[in-house]
């Protein structure tokens, strides 16, 4: 009787340490595969980042570009506005500056 609950002691004994061995490489694959999202996360928002720049970028420039020339042509869009009886709505007015600035010679 003793040898057979030695026996079974040592079986469920071994059982136990395998199971908790892939336990441990379990954890450990889902630590690692938790690691590697983050990195992919990361890198896509530093990707992101890098993209929005560059747009951000182009939209300040182009209007660098647009602020200059209304600033320098400001005087001839009032009075081509006045010529041309441009509609008193803010939404007219408007599109009539922002084709202006568009088509207009903005270097």
């Amino acid at each position: 009787m003793k040898k057979l609950f030695i026996v079974t002691l040592s079986i469920v004994m071994g059982l136990v340490s395998l199971s908790t061995a892939f336990a441990s490489d379990k954890s450990e694959c889902i630590y690692r595969s938790k690691i590697e999202q983050k990195i992919s996360f990361y890198q896509a928002r530093l990707y992101l980042t890098d993209s929005e720049y560059k747009i951000l970028s182009d939209i300040g420039k182009d209007a660098e570009k647009i602020i200059s020339y209304l600033q320098k042509e400001k005087d001839q869009l009032v009075q081509e506005m006045k010529d041309r009886k441009v509609e008193l709505s803010a939404a007219k007015i408007n599109r009539f500056i922002i084709n202006k600035a568009r088509i207009g010679d903005m270097s």
